[in-house]
């Protein structure tokens, strides 16, 4: 029952129990002492209680003698006092008696004789008054008389006296003897309570060296023994601290055993060799490892220097390696180790040297294909600095404040800088930011005007006071030292001039070519109506022919034209809120008598919607879609047109029975001079910037279009544009 109580508990109970008995035996020896003193008390009672008797005695004899002495000085003829200066002694008596009654108050008894004696003793003095009257009187035979008189009473008085006296020595006697067992029996308490004390004291040490003192020392036992392997105590009863010490004990020698057991496993089973060598270099434990790593059994390598495992020439290093790890309790170095059949490998050595048992514990790792993978890794790094270095793009790299970290050469000679010129510089500076802003700022400002992968154009003035051409574009990445740029500058000098010859090109097929075709056109055109004479109908067939050529030759001009338009920003817009149902029924007229001649239907429905955008351009991106439709549709299908609103958008879809487009084909339908096939060209003509022209006028408003196409089952060619109302689809035409 002990050992279920808690250390804390055991305390309180060593104390609590001792002191318990000791307030008890306070309570005990303080009541006895208690009465001890009260018995003192009383024995002083009696002794004054006497003191007041025998001072009423002398009171009274000293009156009865004084009574004398004034007779025999009255008889003699002498002079006596005078009646005033007399005074009775016994004057005094009321007052000693009152003093007494204050004292035997609590003994009724004693109270009772003592009032007796005081009417005595009262009626005695009243008499010597008597008897001085009469010898004032000279009535010296009456005071004799009387006073002889006074006798037997002065006799009754005394032996009262004499009784009360009696009876405060019986009591002063009984509170000596009563005081003597008091002291007896305090002796005997302090004697018990020692006795008992020690009994106590003895009980709870027994208990506690069972419960404390005796299960601790298993405790103790049982570290010993776990430290030397020998199997532990069983675990001790009780829910104190001690039996929970021992439980934990036990569970912390169950954890050792068990990580003790893992340890085993992960040495058997870990794929670095782990050894240890003695301090002559001799390989006193292998693990399993080594038949993987080494292709040595580890029964085959105990024993042997481990030179054995090194090539001839890392030998001496490798031990001076060794040496060092003395010094320093652990290092790290790399060797070649030589495998059982000849090969070499990489080892990287993780060395910790034990001083109290003068052994290196090793573990060796087999790095050689991380070797191989840095060589690789180098390789790739000096064949990546190669293209960065050769590139004719500029390359910076610059953080956050525009601080340029790396560049390539091509950056510096665009900027006409020597090697490194350009390393620690803002951006800002050799861009040439105006007064106005500050480097943060002209940063801040280029990296938002290049956000997502946009880029733009800026001349540059290097250090020979050329101004260069150079587009910029930025692109964020993440490093370890937090969010980095990459800056490319490519030098558009060519670019311009190219284009100043494109528009060049361009202004001459509109001037140089485009007015002498349309005269062409315009002759042919009146050639088969006879103005320049009849033509035999081989001859009105070959000007059929020329009038298509020149007709197609016109259409491309003109969509060269429109293209380049679209491509230089100078695409004119007219945007304004219009329906888009007109637009519809205008494209279809507009390419009506195209479906006709292949017996092709255009279904579409009035719609309502209102959309942001310019009438006129709309009406060409849709008849350019019919057409494109009618054109691979085959003689007699459909086409359809839908309007389907979705939420703020607004989307057209022309859908056809055609061949469709093969996937490879889908992402690229948009481009300028694309065609699916490379005979389309020649069977369905076309200059192939129809569908670029397209995507030109919804980019610009702000739209996007797009194809679904399966092989074989036709397409659908879609745009949306912003929507102002929701549409309501009707009828089919």
């Amino acid at each position: 029952m002990f050992s279920n109580l808690n250390l804390l508990q055991k305390g309180l109970i060593l104390v609590v129990i001792p002191l318990l008995f000791q307030l008890v035996f306070i309570y005990v020896l303080n009541g006895q002492l208690d009465q001890a003193e009260r018995e003192r008390k009383q024995e002083s009672v009696y002794r004054q209680k006497k003191q007041i008797l025998a001072k009423i005695s002398r009171i009274v004899m000293s009156d009865a003698g004084g009574l004398a002495i004034y007779g025999i000085k009255r008889k003699g003829g002498g002079e006596a006092e005078p009646e005033t200066k007399f005074k009775h002694v016994s004057d005094a008596v009321p007052a000693e008696f009152a003093a007494l009654e204050e004292l035997s108050k609590d003994d009724p008894q004693e109270l009772a004789e003592i009032q007796t004696l005081q009417e005595k003793t009262f009626k005695v003095v009243k008499d010597f008054r008597h008897v001085r009257n009469e010898i004032t009187s000279d009535n010296y035979i009456v005071a004799i008389t009387r006073f002889n008189s006074l006798r037997p009473q002065i006799a009754e008085m005394e032996q009262q006296l004499e009784k009360i006296n009696e009876l405060q020595d019986k009591l002063e006697d009984a509170g000596a003897e009563n005081w003597s067992a008091r002291r007896e029996n305090v002796k005997k308490v302090l004697m018990f309570a020692t006795l008992a004390n020690i009994l106590v004291a003895t009980i709870l040490s027994i208990l506690f060296y069972r419960s404390t003192t005796k299960r601790l020392a298993v405790v103790v036992d049982n570290s010993l023994r776990l430290a030397s392997g020998v199997p532990l105590h069983p675990p001790l009863e009780g829910t104190d601290e001690i039996a929970k010490l021992d439980e934990v004990f036990n569970a912390m020698a169950s954890t050792l055993d068990e990580a003790a057991r893992k340890e085993r496993a992960v040495v058997e089973n870990a794929v670095d060799v782990i050894f240890s060598l003695d301090d002559k270099g001799t390989l006193t434990k292998v693990s399993a490892a080594a038949l993987q790593v080494f292709g040595y059994e580890p029964d085959d390598l105990l024993g042997r220097n481990f030179r054995y495992l090194l090539p001839s020439d890392e030998a001496e290093k490798t031990d001076e390696h060794l040496n060092a790890s003395r010094k320093t309790d652990s290092s790290q170095f790399e060797s070649h180790i030589k495998k059982q059949d000849g090969t070499l490998i990489d080892a990287l050595w993780s060395v910790h040297y034990s001083k109290k048992e003068k052994q290196f514990f090793c573990i060796a790792h087999d790095i050689t294909e991380r070797k191989r993978a840095e060589n690789l890794l180098r390789e790739a790094e000096a064949r990546i600095r190669l293209i960065v270095e050769s590139m004719p793009i500029g390359l910076l790299i610059m953080d956050g404040n525009g601080q340029i970290e790396l560049n390539n050469p091509t950056a510096e000679k665009i900027f006409g800088l020597k090697t490194d010129a350009l390393h620690k510089k803002n951006i800002a500076t050799i861009l040439g930011k105006t007064e106005t802003l500050s480097d943060a700022e002209y940063v801040a400002d280029l990296i938002q005007k290049t956000k997502n992968h946009h880029a733009i154009e800026l001349n540059i003035t290097n250090t020979y006071e050329q101004t260069i051409p150079t587009e910029i574009s930025l692109n964020e990445f993440q490093t370890l030292e937090g969010s980095r740029h990459l800056v490319l500058l490519m030098d558009v000098t060519e670019r311009h001039e190219v284009e100043r010859l494109k528009q060049e090109f361009i202004a001459m097929v509109s001037h140089e070519l485009r007015s002498p075709l349309n005269s062409v056109l315009g002759f042919l055109e009146m050639l088969p109506e006879g103005i320049y004479g009849d033509l035999n109908p081989q001859g009105v067939d070959k000007v059929g022919v020329a009038e298509r050529n020149v007709n197609r030759l016109i259409r491309l001009i003109n969509d060269l034209l429109e293209i380049d338009r679209t491509e230089s920003g100078k695409l004119t817009m007219d945007v304004a809120d219009i329906p888009i149902g007109p637009l519809i029924s205008r494209s279809v007229d507009a390419v009506k008598a195209l479906a006709d001649q292949k017996n092709i239907s255009i279904n579409h429905s009035d719609a309502t919607t209102i959309i942001t955008a310019d009438g006129d351009r709309i009406v060409q991106v849709i008849v350019n879609l019919l057409s494109n439709a009618i054109k691979y549709s085959p003689d007699g299908g459909k086409i359809d047109i839908d309007c389907i609103t979705q939420e703020e958008w607004l989307e057209l879809r022309v859908k056809d029975e055609g061949r469709g487009i093969p996937e490879k084909f889908r992402a690229l339908i948009f481009e300028k001079f694309q065609q699916v096939a490379s005979s389309d060209w020649r069977q369905k003509g076309g200059t192939g910037l129809g569908l670029a022209i397209s995507k030109a006028i919804i980019d610009q408003l702000n739209g996007s279009i797009g194809v679904e196409s399966e092989e074989g089952k036709g397409s659908t060619f879609w745009f949306r544009l912003p929507l102002k109302k929701v549409s309501e689809p009707t009828s089919t035409v």
